[in-house]
């Protein structure tokens, strides 16, 4: 698929119903970016003029809200093969949906509620945004809302987004998260997403929707399904999901804004403190129960449970750190790795370790030609080194060989990445060592990995939220990693192993 000049397509990543989705870069600013372009069975159903309108009239809506908590549309046209395109610039992290379902089901938790609260006070920012400019999202759901690291809590996916004034009557959405209007047909308003918001908020919290069948969101008795709340925090964030999940328009919050100033002082209040980036010796820091250690050596001499690589898509290991990796750990490695076939940027898929002194290789594919999806790998390395067990982890500097990232830009998606996780909790991670080639390297990455960790200050807690237990998993004390952050003493020495 061709782009035209401006652009280098490295290829595609994903597809919906109705679309397919695509990475890239802009040559001359070498920032990545994502193409939309509608399916070849979409374009032969209601022909390409349509479905190209359609598709133009999605990035004007997104191109007039200009808040940095919606998803920039970048760019407009038709490809060689005359398909219609939207881009969109990246957002280098993970999107929510993903995020909660992979804690539910490897951690035995959903995500706490001060993460909830800060993430739907960032949507409802947002969401205020695009109604300010006249626009209706009318698809407010976990998956699109994408969480990065580095830039916080994005709103994105307008596909079915329409003008305010737009005399709009098809019952499009998602049906988990639509508002009893949006499936009669009816006129909709800025009150019909604050409802799509506060399902999403329910969602994120309970792992279920407010309403499991059609006809219960019809009925105008009808309450939301919500458990018992466990703190003042919790009845107080049930009374606002309940009022922005009213079944009449007019009983809800009159904006977004409305909402998320309720979701804002929750989040306030209820904020982890990680006594964060804590100097324990010359080499290593802590956040909450995890050290963090900066070395230089080999990483194919390190000891750990699981050891990171820095692949690339062909899943072949005959460059940089993956080739001394292969080299010491045998080939057997490679073979199991490219099993796999291709693998998208920003995936990241275990195999055995061979003769290397960890259970598993974890290999992260993070950058090509300098685009650096170097955030998005790091929490998918982060997520599957827990899924396995592991306590402790050896990392290289991810993206720095043959993706041309440059050794800041990897050390701060990777340990911005590294923050957010153990924020969120449940974490089993107890010890990263971060391995680099020499004294220069390490020196670098260190500076900025410090200020990374570091973060923003926040209010002191002894303990916080881990997120509710999801069903049938048993929720183990020696998980957490962000609750009684006051007692540094459970922290485990430093391995030299």
């Amino acid at each position: 698929m061709s782009f035209g000049d401006r652009y280098e397509v490295w290829g595609r990543i994903g597809e919906g119903g109705m679309s397919e989705v695509w990475l890239g870069k802009h040559t001359a600013l070498c920032v990545p970016v994502i193409f939309k372009t509608i399916r070849q069975t979409v374009l032969d159903t209601v022909g390409a003029e349509k479905a190209g309108a359609r598709l133009l009239n999605e990035a004007r809506l997104m191109a007039r809200v200009t808040n940095p908590r919606v998803v920039r549309a970048i760019d407009a046209g038709v490809t060689a093969e005359r398909v219609p395109f939207l881009v969109q610039e990246y957002v280098d992290g993970l999107d929510l949906a993903e995020l909660d379902r992979r804690r539910r089901a490897n951690l035995g938790v959903g995500l706490p509620l001060w993460f909830v609260c800060y993430a739907m006070s960032e949507i409802c920012d947002g969401l205020q945004s695009a109604h300010q400019a006249g626009v209706l999202h009318r698809d407010l759901k976990p998956s699109n809302v994408f969480g990065a690291p580095e830039s916080g809590v994005r709103l994105g996916d307008f596909g079915i987004a329409v003008a305010r004034d737009d005399e709009v009557r098809e019952a499009s959405g998602t049906m988990k998260f639509m508002a009893p209007e949006q499936f009669r047909g009816e006129k909709l308003s800025r009150r019909t997403d604050v409802y799509g918001a506060g399902a999403t908020a329910c969602d994120l919290r309970y792992g279920r929707s407010p309403f499991r069948f059609v006809d219960e969101v019809l009925d105008p008795e009808k309450q939301p399904d919500l458990p018992a709340p466990i703190s003042a925090q919790e009845a107080y964030f049930q009374h606002t999901l309940r009022e922005m999940l009213a079944k009449d328009p007019a009983d809800r919050p009159a904006s977004a804004a409305e909402a998320g100033r309720h979701f804002r002082s929750l989040a306030t209040s209820l904020m982890p403190n990680l006594v964060a980036g804590q100097l324990i010796e010359r080499h290593g820091l802590r956040i909450g129960q995890t050290v963090v250690t900066f070395e230089v050596g080999d990483l194919a001499e390190t000891a750990a449970d699981a050891i990171v690589s820095s692949a690339n898509f062909q899943m072949q290991m005959r460059t940089g750190v993956a080739d001394a990796l292969r080299r010491r750990g045998g080939d057997d490695i490679e073979r199991e790795a490219t099993v796999h076939g291709e693998q998208a940027l920003g995936a990241c898929i275990k195999t055995g370790a061979g003769k290397l002194a960890a259970r598993h290789v974890l290999h992260a594919v993070s950058a090509w030609n300098e685009v650096s999806c170097v955030g998005r790998a790091t929490e998918r390395a982060l997520l599957l080194a827990d899924e396995l067990g592991c306590k402790r982890i050896a990392v290289p500097a991810l993206g720095t060989g043959a993706g041309r990232v440059s050794m800041e830009m990897s050390a701060n998606a990777m340990m911005t990445a590294l923050r957010w996780h153990i924020m969120l909790g449940g974490s089993r991670l107890r010890e990263i060592r971060v391995v680099l080639a020499d004294e220069a390297k390490q020196r670098v990455y260190r500076d900025v990995a410090e200020e990374a960790i570091r973060g923003r200050e926040v209010a002191v807690r002894a303990k916080a939220d881990l997120g509710l237990p999801a069903d049938e998993h048993e929720v183990l004390p020696e998980g957490a990693t962000c609750i009684d952050t006051d007692q540094p003493e459970n922290v485990p020495p430093v391995s030299r192993a």
